[in-house]
């Protein structure tokens, strides 16, 4: 999957944003464990050390890590690179 970047990256960990109104976000988690994601709908998912995911979600909501420590978990709006 090759993707462009859309927006600086900003810290999740313990701050929900929703990141530049994005609906596709990569997310990476720079901790050495594994991190809980949670949307603004209570909806969540782990991301494993040192991971990085795309997800998928409505403009208005927000995502917010939770990693245990100061590590930081980064969100970027990105899209996918047309042909």
């Amino acid at each position: 999957m090759i993707i462009t970047p859309k927006s600086a990256a900003v810290d999740i960990n313990g701050s929900a944003n929703n990141v530049s109104s994005a609906k596709l976000v990569s997310l990476v988690n720079t901790n050495s464990g594994a991190c809980l994601i949670v949307n603004s709908n209570g909806n969540g998912f782990y991301v494993a050390a040192g991971e990085r995911v795309v997800v998928e979600k409505k403009a208005s909501e927000t995502l917010n890590a939770t990693t245990g420590s100061s590590a930081s978990v980064w969100a970027t709006s990105v899209g996918y690179l047309g042909p």
